[in-house]
């Protein structure tokens, strides 16, 4: 494959899909070092019982300590008066693993859970051995190479079912691709030995203030309430008519959720039309209605380049000012992820924000840490 720059690339997906992150190591050291674990199938299999399955927002019992005894009635207990919780799932109700899978609940997608079908289900499991080298390999100064190794993940650890069949992953909304990579991390990492984390004095009260990068603790721009009316749940499209808003002479606009596979999809012909000719140039402003415009694009790359032709045409057929209609419509329909984190002050009770940062670098986000003496510098 011939080299093509950054710049060159579709790299929507990445802009569009997780917040940009600072990487302070100075403000941000590294966690303390911890036992090393063994990434095994043990891992994978989640036996029940085990630390894996009580992850969730209220997990009480001390680092270490299994809080089931064996007793059924006790175990009931106990799960009653701590309210362990899997991952948005109180333990005790409904719901079964099979090779590690755990059962996501969809409020914890908040908003965000009306651009899926109401009977659609997620689950995710942890981080395969394979993934986890996939990961170790990530060059984080590589747009390209970050989307991969993220799809990578989130191809091997998440789950789609529906009454009709499972369905690929890659029709996940592209804005909760970060969410679910965490998801699974939080899941891989059951004791919580690789959290993000750092502080920032707070504003009122100079007294510290602890911000945690996990998949509860993003944020998201949502559409206002007023445009959310021409928006169908089961369909997953905007059905929005021009002349409503005084563009005349146009049909009817249907648009569809960016999802992970069209980005994927998108890229892969982006390329393949660089390839064939490095003084080409690609019209990203036409990529960015691409996504909307398009139910679904095939991965043949022969396939999609002709269906992306045919929404080219129709892009280039709009005149001023239905291309200007189009704009707002697409800015104020798009979930827009936040660069930020936000956290309480534990003092005074002061609010705060802080941009999201990494340790490290995003490499770090599946790291194992190691307790031997580290080897050389890098």
């Amino acid at each position: 494959m011939a080299n093509i720059s950054d710049e060159e690339l579709l790299n929507s997906g990445i802009l569009n899909q997780m917040p940009d992150a600072t990487v302070n190591q100075d403000q941000v050291g590294p966690e303390p070092a911890v036992e090393p674990k063994e990434v095994d199938e043990a891992v994978v299999e989640a036996p029940k019982n085990e630390a894996a399955q009580y992850l969730g927002t209220e997990l009480l019992h001390k680092p270490g300590e299994n809080p089931f005894r064996g007793d059924p009635e006790e175990d009931k207990k106990i799960i009653e008066k701590h309210k362990l919780s899997r991952i948005g799932d109180t333990i005790g109700e409904n719901a079964f693993y099979r090779d590690g899978w755990i059962d996501v609940d969809k409020r914890l997608l908040g908003e965000r859970a009306i651009f899926y079908p109401e009977d659609w289900e997620f689950r995710v499991r942890p981080a395969t051995v394979e993934a986890i080298r996939n990961w170790s390999t990530l060059d984080d100064e590589n747009a390209n190479s970050i989307d991969d190794v993220f799809n990578e993940i989130l191809k091997s650890c998440v789950s789609i079912m529906t009454p009709i069949g499972p369905l690929p992953w890659g029709n996940i909304c592209s804005w909760d691709r970060f969410f679910f990579l965490l998801l699974v991390r939080e899941y891989t990492f059951t004791q919580g030995e690789t959290k993000i984390k750092y502080e920032e004095d707070c504003i009122n009260c100079d007294n510290p203030v602890t911000f945690e990068l996990n998949s509860q603790s993003l944020m998201y721009e949502m559409p206002d309430p007023e445009v959310m009316k021409y928006y169908d749940q089961k369909s997953r499209t905007w059905t929005i008519d021009p002349e409503e808003f005084e563009v005349e002479g146009q049909d009817i606009v249907r648009l569809y959720v960016p999802t992970l596979e069209k980005d994927a999809n998108i890229k892969a012909w982006a390329i393949a039309r660089l390839q064939e000719n490095r003084n080409r140039k690609i019209d990203q402003t036409f990529l960015r209605f691409l996504m909307w415009m398009a139910p679904k694009i095939s991965k043949d790359t022969t396939i999609s380049q002709k269906q992306i032709k045919g929404y080219e045409m129709t892009f280039k057929s709009w005149d001023a000012d239905m291309f200007s209609f189009m704009d707002d419509v697409l800015r104020n329909i798009i979930v827009m992820p936040s660069s930020k984190l936000t956290a309480k002050c534990e003092v005074c009770g002061e609010e705060m924000t802080s941009e999201i940062r990494f340790p490290g670098s995003v490499r770090d986000l599946f790291n194992v840490q190691k307790k031997h003496k580290k080897f050389g510098k890098k």
